[in-house]
């Protein structure tokens, strides 16, 4: 899983400085190993931004808040392979292979595909 997986990070509301620094963030994470546990992935968070801070690129605020609420316990860190708290794997209704999930979530993107004529 990549950094923008476990911290649920949605890339397209970020701006395009905050986009190269978690580019880096990326590539550190994968060299360090891509910490999953609650503290080591803390701890890499922390180092993160004050190597951002440091290196002139400034930081995604996201990062900042992640840490704070991995602090707090407030995000849980979603291992690869298990599925989210709600039971369902989806994404706002949709599965990874672009289909509507079977959920309740995923009803208005059926109906929606049905309205155009395909079938489901």
């Amino acid at each position: 899983m990549t950094l923008t997986e476990v911290l649920k990070i949605e890339e397209q509301y970020l701006k395009y400085e905050d986009m190269r620094a978690l580019d880096y963030a990326e590539k550190r994470y994968q060299k360090a190993g891509c910490p999953s546990e609650r503290w080591e992935l803390f701890n890499f968070l922390e180092r993160m931004l004050q190597e951002l801070k440091a290196s002139g690129l400034g930081y995604p605020k996201v990062l900042l808040l992640r840490k704070k609420q991995i602090q707090r316990q407030q995000f849980t860190i979603q291992q690869p392979g298990e599925t989210p708290a709600g039971g369902c794997p989806c994404l706002g209704g949709w599965l990874l292979s672009g289909t509507p999930c079977s959920c309740p979530k995923g009803e208005p993107h059926r109906e929606q595909l049905r309205k155009w004529g395909m079938k489901i």
